[in-house]
């Protein structure tokens, strides 16, 4: 990837990549050196990529799309187009696809016979909601382009394919895909999955897709119609319990402190600080590395050689908005904490107690409190 900060390859070549380059450039010469410095170094540590056992999935995956994008299918169909990232908030699955994307060479921009620069992979975070005639619009405005025609679904799709051929697009990654599902009624879905199904099997300009989303993003891809299109990689959430992955949430730690920061801690790593720190980050992988990475950062900034327990305390009080006595890292009934819950207030329970007693038999906590 020529630019970490950047999904869809931002070139600085072009107006705008000149531009944010020029702002961000001038934003660090009214910095002093060492908060400059100090910046640099965090900066490197933040993108630094832990991989898993799941990743090699994920590149089989891309391999997989890549080597089907190579040469037209002669013979037997070559349905499967469709990679699937599934796993809930936090484990990671949009930071593996930025690593991924980086990795694989035959996504970068390119610059043609012509002297136009391609690219070849088009990243789309979908907003919410996001009907299919709300996608293809910003499909085609993520192309560069403004839709002046009757806006019609069929009309905006039809649009939508045709830049996609125009700009040479092979790959488009569609993320947070849920947000197109939770809301739509069975007709909706069923349109998408058409879209879908469509993108990938035009005769003359087939597309791989990848999406990531949350579920129910799962219950979507087992409709009939992209069941035979598409492999699943799950990002599973790691079982506190499990011995293995203290022994991976250790390692991280490790690898975090000492090998990307050259810090140590200052307190004794148990079993039952790695549980407390899965369990404040939903047994999730990505938030995990994350809340590691901020209290690293507190003890950069503080000008300390040392991570302390109280870093890990003091981010999980920002994250959370908890008192010390409801402290994950603290509290002695830590397993029955609700990391979400934390920074609620007798009023807002009050209001959620209402919404819950209008509801009747019908209210479930999504209900209640979207999630």
């Amino acid at each position: 990837m020529t630019d970490k900060r950047s999904k869809n390859h931002d070139l600085d070549h072009s107006v705008e990549g000149r531009r944010n380059r020029a702002a961000v450039d001038r934003l660090r010469s009214l910095l002093k050196p060492e908060r400059l410095a100090t910046n640099d170094e965090l900066a490197e540590m933040w993108s630094g990529y832990i991989p898993l056992e799941r990743d090699g999935k994920l590149q089989k995956g891309f391999k997989h799309l890549v080597d089907s994008a190579s040469t037209f299918s002669v013979g037997k169909p070559d349905k499967r187009r469709i990679l699937a990232i599934i796993g809930r908030s936090g484990a990671g699955k949009s930071t593996a696809i930025v690593k991924h994307v980086a990795s694989t060479k035959e996504m970068h921009p390119y610059l043609d016979e012509d002297g136009v620069w391609v690219q070849p992979m088009l990243y789309m975070e979908l907003s919410s909601p996001c009907s299919p005639t709300r996608l293809a619009l910003d499909g085609i405005e993520a192309l560069g382009h403004a839709y002046k025609g009757r806006v019609t679904r069929d009309a905006v799709w039809k649009e939508f394919e045709r830049l996609l051929k125009l700009h040479k697009v092979m790959f488009l990654i569609l993320d947070e895909v849920q947000n197109a599902i939770e809301n739509a009624n069975t007709t909706e879905i069923s349109i998408l999955g058409n879209n879908f199904k469509m993108l990938t099997q035009l005769s003359d300009w087939p597309v791989r897709l990848i999406l990531a989303g949350v579920p129910p993003l799962g219950s979507f891809l087992a409709r009939k119609q992209l069941y035979t299109r598409r492999t699943v990689v799950r990002f599973d959430t790691l079982d506190l319990d499990a011995t293995a992955n203290l022994t991976t949430i250790r390692t991280v730690l490790e690898t975090v402190v000492v090998g990307d920061a050259d810090l140590r801690t200052g307190f004794d790593v148990t079993d039952e600080f790695l549980q407390r720190l899965l369990h404040a980050n939903f047994s999730e992988f990505g938030s995990t590395v994350q809340m590691i990475r901020n209290a690293v950062e507190l003890a950069v900034r503080d000008g300390r050689t040392v991570v302390e327990l109280e870093d890990f305390v003091n981010v999980y009080a920002n994250d959370s908005g908890a008192a010390r006595r409801m402290n994950v890292f603290l509290a002695k009934d830590w397993r029955d904490l609700d990391p979400t819950a934390a920074a609620l207030t007798e009023e807002d329970r009050a209001w959620e107690q209402e919404r819950r007693r209008a509801k009747g038999k019908n209210a479930t906590k999504y209900t209640v409190r979207p999630q």
